[in-house]
């Protein structure tokens, strides 16, 4: 998860699960064709409690023996509740009848708990699984967070599959057909998954079902009909231009798949409504889904970036567990949602001097900056600052290899080589994992140099923006920053609103606030981290008295850089 000015962007290891799904379907697969998986969703949007997407699932003799499993389901998958489905609301038949299901659940993950239902006898034949999907219900005090649960809008059912499709236990690779019943739906509605528009035939394994999207019931679509390779779909109309902000992302996924030689996929953007503060946005397979705030008033300009960060992550990725590689999956993100968009014409110098500068400031005011790789992954899920870490350190880390492989070279090579040869890699299902980014830009810089860059970064060190970074366009200048210290546990400000971990003499501490105070009202924090002049103010209730306080959650400065436009040289010396 990143903060950018003030919005919250947020991005899963998913993304990455997601990209490497898409390249890698037939890993394990028996002699003979994969067995069939026919999924058929049922859209009942009735408003409220009455509301469910209706699920039904039919696995081609999957030939279980007694106490194996057959579905599974994230109870909780970071902070974000799901469907779970508890009691008989999950059922299944086979050619004998009912199937009588055990519950479980499997060892807890830093993500969240899975459950899993057991058959509790040998299946025959075919068997079937139903439950109805509750989209969950979210109000003006709910926790901004990754897009994964399941909502209803006006009509219309979006959200991720891991937020609501039980999955097969088996991991496939399966011939799933999707069709979508819209009988019980208004007139007008359609069904799009993040595969396709309408009925989908597919081959994919069970853990892409979970880490796709699914959007069902009266959606817009831009544009118009159901083909082609770009769909863009929303349910209310926000207050930006929706066709506008489509072409531009339209415009922008060519260019971006063109650099990376992918001209045959296809790509869908869901667009939603939050109650609550916050823009934020999650990248699954080949697909993404951004919440915003329709009374911040967002803009087609404000919202662009934040696209084009989570549609970079349809390409690069690094095998390896995500707190070692969160670095290059957000990194390159990070890196590519901007020179992209610089070189698709798509954004305009000075907004890419004023977000370099805002990724730079985000990066330097980290209070988690100096911790490692692995310290920081242990934190990953707990505080959403700390999940920040890889976004600011992997980027800035790119910029610094772009420049040593640019001075290396004399210019005729950059990074883009490296990561391409590491796409290709990954497409080619070759390994492309730390070692062999360590290879590549070795060959490019000298072993030594690349190990001695990517050992500094991982361990927490400062990185500092090359003088020739972006050289001559920009140039790099020092900015102490101060950084963002709340006071007290970032989860205070989850769902359950209590403060805890209350820092002894933090400026929270000095305005007043106490552990066990209940947390009624807070402005936007992404707002405050993204301003070092912004105070803080909590309305926070003790007993029965309520009481408002303000302080400016800023420490000591720290060393700190930006850059500024050499107005000396021409815009078209700029290369990004």
């Amino acid at each position: 998860m990143t903060i950018l000015g003030n919005r919250w962007r947020l991005t899963i290891v998913a993304a990455a699960l997601a990209a490497s799904l898409a390249v890698g379907v037939d890993a394990g697969r028996a002699e003979g064709p994969p067995p069939k998986l026919d999924l058929t969703l049922s859209p009942h949007p009735a408003g409220g409690a009455d509301s469910y997407l209706g699920v039904r699932m039919v696995l081609e003799h999957p030939d279980l023996k007694a106490g194996a499993g057959l579905m599974r389901l994230p109870l909780k998958l970071v902070g974000i509740p799901t469907a779970r489905y508890d009691g008989e609301a999950l059922s299944a038949r086979d050619d004998e009848g009912a199937i009588p299901l055990s519950q479980s659940e499997e060892p807890p993950t830093p993500q969240g708990v899975y459950r899993r239902w057991s058959v509790t006898r040998p299946t025959r034949g075919d068997v079937t699984v139903s439950f109805h999907a509750p989209p969950r219900q979210v109000t003006a005090a709910t926790n901004n967070g990754p897009l994964f649960d399941l909502r209803e809008e006006a009509g219309a059912f979006l959200g991720a599959g891991v937020g609501f499709m039980a999955t097969p236990v088996p991991p496939g690779p399966w011939r799933v057909h999707l069709t979508w019943d819209l009988s019980a739906a208004p007139a007008g509605s359609r069904g799009v998954w993040s595969y396709g528009d309408g009925a989908v035939d597919t081959v994919l394994p069970s853990e892409a079902l979970a880490f796709s999207y699914y959007a069902g019931g009266v959606l817009k679509r831009y544009p118009a009909g159901d083909g082609g390779r770009f769909g863009y779909y929303w349910a209310t109309e926000p207050p930006f231009d929706p066709a506008d902000l489509a072409q531009r992302i339209e415009k922008l996924y060519g260019y971006m798949s063109a650099f990376f030689g992918d001209t045959a996929s296809s790509y869908r953007v869901f667009a939603r409504s939050n109650p609550y503060l916050g823009t934020g946005g999650t990248s699954l397979a080949h697909s993404f889904m951004f919440g915003y705030h329709a009374a911040a008033k967002p803009t087609a300009d404000s919202l662009q970036l934040l696209i084009a960060h989570e549609m970079a992550h349809t390409w690069p990725a690094m095998q390896g567990e995500h707190g070692d590689t969160a670095w290059y999956s957000e990194g390159t993100a990070e890196y590519y949602s901007l020179a992209l968009s610089w070189r698709a014409h798509a954004i305009a110098l000075d907004k890419v001097v004023r977000t370099l500068n805002e990724r730079a400031d985000a990066y330097y005011t980290n209070p988690y900056r100096g911790l490692t790789n692995p310290q920081a992954a242990e934190k990953f899920w707990i505080d959403p600052v700390a999940q920040t870490v890889p976004y600011g350190r992997g980027w800035l880390y790119l910029v610094q290899t772009d420049a040593a492989i640019r001075a290396a070279s004399k210019g005729r090579r950059s990074l883009d080589d490296v990561v391409k040869e590491m796409y290709r890699r990954e497409t080619a299902k070759q390994p492309y994992g730390i070692p062999q980014w360590l290879e590549l830009v070795g060959r490019e810089i000298g072993p030594a140099k690349a190990k001695a860059g990517y050992d500094h970064m991982v361990s927490g060190g400062l990185l500092k923006p090359p003088a020739d970074a972006f050289a001559p366009c920009l140039s790099v200048v020092s900015h102490p920053a101060r950084p963002f210290e709340l006071g007290f546990a970032r989860s205070s400000l989850n769902d359950e609103r209590v403060v805890k971990d209350l820092v002894p003499g933090s400026a929270a501490d000095k305005a007043g606030v106490r552990n066990g105070d209940v947390i009624v009202e807070v402005n936007d924090v992404n707002k405050v981290r993204s301003d070092e002049t912004m105070a803080i103010s909590l309305t926070l209730r003790r007993g029965g008295t309520r009481q408002t306080v303000s302080y400016l959650p800023r420490g000591a400065p720290v060393e700190g850089y930006r850059w500024e436009r050499n107005l000396k040289a021409p815009a078209s010396a700029c290369r990004f």
